[in-house]
């Protein structure tokens, strides 16, 4: 698997991501800082809300072959600012996460933020039912 960096707001589902790419049962613990598990940087949401944070994630980004951006399919702001991609090095890609608990039109609100953050290629997943995860891992690979 590549090594990548995964960035979104608090409560987007990051770290749940991450356990579910690594095949464990989800469990909440709240990411205080940046964690590297295997080949995997978890962020805290903080880091993407709170703009003086975020030279830290350009940082995480230099050490990782792709930058994956989450959206929850249940927030309908836009936590990216526009653009957002170009800040960092490495290559983006796009995740919509929860799609199990929003409808289609919530799920096309979170991928148009993924959009106008920059990024091109975009996954829709479920970590709890597993939907999409398996396209996702393969372009993790």
């Amino acid at each position: 698997m590549k090594k990548i960096l995964l960035v979104g707001s608090v409560g987007a589902g990051k770290t749940t991501l991450l356990q579910c790419l690594h095949e464990r049962e989800p469990s909440y613990a709240k990411t205080e800082t940046i964690y590297t598990d295997g080949t995997i940087v978890d962020t805290p949401g903080e880091y993407l809300e709170m703009p003086f944070y975020r030279h830290a994630l350009r940082m995480a980004s230099f050490e990782v072959d792709l930058v994956v951006l989450l959206a929850s399919a249940q927030v309908s702001e836009a936590k990216f600012p526009p653009g957002f991609t170009s800040f960092f090095m490495p290559p983006s890609v796009g995740v919509v996460t929860k799609i199990d608990l929003a409808d289609q039109v919530a799920i096309d609100i979170a991928t148009s933020h993924l959009q106008m953050a920059g990024v091109t290629q975009i996954f829709p997943v479920s970590a709890m039912t597993g939907a999409g995860i398996d396209r996702l891992a393969a372009r993790l690979a």
